[in-house]
Formats: C-alpha cells, sequence, structure tokens
C-alpha cells in the first residue's frame, strides 16, 4: 500500500543520508522471529552502511542477512506492527562498529519500515562529557582536601608560634616582673624611684596579659587540652561579654561516648570564630546561644542569636538559603562533610556539622 506511494519512494527513501529498510512481515512471526521478517528494499544509505547489497537482501529474512545481530532491531519491527505505532530503541551494532538508533514503523497490517540514526559521536560526547564532570567531581574533592589540610597546617604552625611565644617572650617578661616586684620590696629609697618601679612592673603586667592573648588568639591551648565546648565557651566569653552580649553554651551527648579528632575539632572552632565575628558586626544582637551536639561519627554545632538576621539582598541570588558545602578525606581521620548554613530569617541560625 505504502511502497508504490511516489512520494515515500523519492523523498524518504532514495534521498535521506540515513539508513532504511523495508520489510514484510509474516503471519508467523511470533513463532519464528526474525525468520518472519522478510526484506523488501533497502536504500543506498543502508547498503554503504551495512556493507550489503540490495540485490543480495531482497528477497531474505533478517535472521538469514544478520544472524547474530543485536535482539532489539528485529524486536523492534515485531512491536511496531502489533502495536500499530512507532518503536524505537538505540544500541552498539556489532556489525557496522557504531552506536546506532533505530525507529520502526508500520507501514501497513504486514509491512514496516526503520530507518537507522548513527549516534556515535553524540555517545562519545556523552562518554567525554560524563567523564570531565567526574574528573571535575575529583579535582572538587582534591581542592576540599587541600584546604583542609592548609587548615590544619595552619593550626600547627599556630600553636608552634603561640608555644615559641610562651616558652620565650613569655618566661622573659614574667622572669622581668618578679625582678622588678622583688626590687621594689628591698629597694627604700625616695617616692620617684618607687614610681618608676611601678610604672615599669605595671607595663610589665600589661605585656604579659598581650602576650598571653596574642598567644590565646593564635592557638587556644583550651581546644586542644579540654575540648570543643570549653574553649566555645571561652572564646564566647571573650568576643561576647565585652560587648554586653549575653551568651550560653548547651551541650548534647557526651565527649567520653562521641570523641572528635583534632582536625574536626580546629575546623569548628575556625568556622564558629567567624560566626561570632560576624554576629557582632552585623547582627545587633543581644542574646547568643552555642549548641554542641555529638553523636555517632558526627558533631555538630548550632549558634543562634536574636538579632536582625540575614537581609535577602545579602545573600547570593542562585541561594535562599546560603549553603557552602565543605569536605576532604584525610589518610588517618575522614572528614566527609561540613555544612555551614543560614536562613534569611529574622533569627540567625548557623549549622556547622562535621562528620568523620
Amino acid at each position: 500500500m505504502v511502497i508504490e506511494n511516489n512520494f515515500f519512494e523519492k523523498f524518504f527513501f532514495e534521498q535521506t543520508f540515513n539508513p532504511i529498510a523495508l520489510y514484510k512481515i509474516e503471519p508467523d512471526i511470533d513463532t519464528r522471529g526474525p525468520s518472519a521478517i522478510i526484506f523488501i528494499d533497502v536504500n543506498s544509505a543502508y547498503e554503504q552502511v551495512n556493507n550489503v547489497k540490495r540485490e543480495d537482501v531482497a528477497g531474505k529474512s533478517f535472521f538469514d542477512i544478520w544472524p547474530n545481530v543485536e535482539p532489539c532491531w528485529s524486536e523492534i519491527i515485531k512491536r511496531c506492527v502489533k502495536e500499530k505505532h512507532a518503536v524505537h530503541c538505540e544500541s552498539d551494532s556489532v556489525y557496522t562498529d557504531k552506536y546506532l538508533e533505530a525507529i520502526a514503523f508500520p507501514l501497513s497490517d504486514d509491512r514496516a519500515a526503520t530507518i537507522f540514526l548513527d549516534r556515535t559521536e553524540l555517545k562519545k560526547s556523552e562518554a567525554e562529557l560524563k567523564d570531565k564532570q567526574k574528573k571535575l567531581i575529583e579535582y572538587q574533592s582534591m581542592l576540599r582536601e587541600l584546604a583542609t589540610k592548609l587548615t590544619i597546617s595552619e593550626e600547627a604552625t599556630r600553636r608552634e608560634i603561640a608555644t615559641d611565644l610562651h616558652d620565650s617572650i613569655g618566661h622573659s617578661l614574667l622572669s622581668l616582673l618578679l625582678d622588678l616586684r622583688k626590687l621594689k620590696e628591698n629597694y627604700h629609697r625616695p617616692n620617684a624611684a618607687e614610681s618608676i618601679l611601678d610604672g615599669a612592673i605595671e607595663s610589665t603586667e600589661r605585656m604579659i596579659a598581650e602576650s598571653r592573648q596574642l598567644i590565646f588568639d593564635l592557638s587556644p591551648p583550651i581546644l586542644l587540652e579540654v575540648g570543643i565546648t570549653p574553649a566555645l565557651e571561652a572564646l564566647a566569653d571573650k568576643l561576647l561579654s565585652p560587648r554586653d552580649i549575653k551568651w550560653s553554651v548547651s551541650t548534647r551527648g557526651q565527649l567520653k561516648d562521641y570523641p572528635a579528632d583534632d582536625a574536626v575539632c580546629i575546623i569548628l572552632y575556625r568556622m564558629s570564630r567567624e560566626l561570632l565575628v560576624n554576629v557582632i558586626k552585623h547582627a545587633k544582637a543581644k542574646h547568643v546561644h552555642i549548641n554542641v551536639n555529638r553523636g555517632p561519627n558526627k558533631i555538630q554545632v548550632v549558634i543562634e542569636d536574636d538579632g536582625v538576621g540575614m537581609r535577602k539582598n545579602s545573600c547570593p541570588a542562585e541561594a535562599t538559603p546560603a549553603v557552602w558545602d565543605y569536605s576532604a578525606s584525610e589518610s588517618v581521620s575522614c572528614i566527609s562533610e561540613a555544612i555551614c548554613e543560614s536562613s534569611p530569617t529574622k533569627t540567625g541560625r548557623p549549622s556547622l556539622c562535621l562528620r568523620r
């Protein structure tokens, strides 16, 4: 019926660059399978792509021409006639060494046609894209791992400097202060000399306090000696109390039950410090609450305040709420995820979470 249609022959069959085959479907296709699909004709593109001749194909069954071909090519021919609509499939072709897409459509009750589309380059592009995406993920993971190592390395350097300051300058200043006090106790001359000694003692005491503060800022010894919760309490007292911002700290989960690596605590401490500084600068808060939650392979710090929160125009346009993901993998301690998030609501609630 459709075979004799001149429009089909001239414009759809002969002039296309894609392989097309016409088939007659025998009634017993359910039992004979591909042997019941008989080639009527193929176009020149089909000859070139499949390396066959039209006269060698016409009148023979699909199984005779392609005995070991992928089953999907004959299956869609059978289906399109039975279901009376076009059927699609795609697969690697062992005969053409290409990745092909085929569309089979019925022409009548016992006639069908199949058009083949070469998707080899598209498939290669998809594979290359997946490979590049995989490499991008690997590079991102490496970058985050380097960021973690840099944080740990920076903290180690801070601790070394703090230790050196404590062992050298701190001890020297303390020794000087003790000598000045002894000198004052044993010196009973006029008030002018005593005034000079008082000034020297006061200056020395101030330098000692400043050096201790510098040591604490560089690397708070309480963090690694006692733990993250006392360190955050000391940090809140140092940053918030002088500014008349009330604060409180609560915990859930015990340190003895859910210990955390030093690397995890260092990262949480540094990120918490940044959040508290932001509260001081922007939130106009009167009270800050810090909650430390411990669980299996997880430690979380939640910082809440009663301030003005984040304005919408201060958040990135593409993210509401804003989410920053930071992760890394260590050879000994594996930090798999750290998320800092803050919703642009009236009450800021940044949450820092690290999993090992």
